[in-house]
């Protein structure tokens, strides 16, 4: 009996461990093409991204992904390099870059990017995330909106570029970053294992009770 308490406490305390330690690699410097790669996923300090997909319209230039860590806010992301650029008569540039991301648990997103206008030029970013909450900027700069915490999210983001009638855009930074808040779970394991340590002390100490009557008895 008191083999099969502990080997169910065991299975019971290391199991979540278990799925806890199961996670991406860490997020490096690599090509967008890398980050696209089918099934390819990767986690800035427990903030997992997935299913990335970046398209483009006009003269825009892609250059690599980068973890994104700001240690002032605790936020963790991804920054998306490119040089994307407008020239002549209401000419425009986009990218849109889709993708999921999961933590335990997600409470906040920041969207970022910049650029320079001149002109009638415009340079704008628009953001929907799978929990219908949306960001958006009208110009260079960034933005940030706090939810109710969530374990995954998909989110599609669209920057565009446009020269209008007489004017200039340009953008090379597009970035997006995460909170998490903490989860309860971790800390309740070890009061869980002392429960079933206790559990098995008792039936411990009933299995020594039971012992000693029998001897009485005979």
């Amino acid at each position: 009996m008191r083999k099969q308490l502990l080997a169910s406490a065991a299975a019971l305390i290391t199991t979540p461990f278990m799925a806890l330690a199961a996670s991406a690699s860490p997020c490096v410097s690599e090509s967008v093409s890398v980050y696209e790669a089918p099934g390819f996923s990767c986690t800035v300090d427990g903030v997992t991204f997935s299913s990335i997909s970046v398209n483009t319209i006009g003269l825009v230039t892609l250059g690599n992904f980068t973890p994104v860590i700001n240690s002032t806010s605790t936020e963790f992301g991804l920054e998306l390099n490119y040089a994307a650029n407008t020239n002549g008569f209401n000419t425009a540039a986009d990218v849109a870059w889709s993708y999921d991301v999961s933590g335990n648990l997600l409470d906040d997103a920041v969207a970022v990017f910049s650029g320079t206008t001149t002109g009638t030029g415009t340079s704008t970013l628009s953001e929907t995330l799978s929990n219908n909450v949306t960001l958006a900027l009208n110009s260079p700069g960034s933005t940030s909106v706090t939810f109710s915490p969530i374990a995954s999210l998909s989110v599609i983001k669209d920057q565009n570029d446009f020269s209008g009638t007489s004017g200039s855009a340009e953008s090379s930074i597009l970035e997006n970053e995460f909170s998490l808040t903490s989860t309860p779970i971790p800390a309740a394991l070890p009061l869980f294992a002392t429960g079933l340590v206790g559990l098995w002390g008792m039936g411990k100490r009933k299995s020594k009770k039971s012992k000693q009557n029998t001897a009485l008895a005979t």
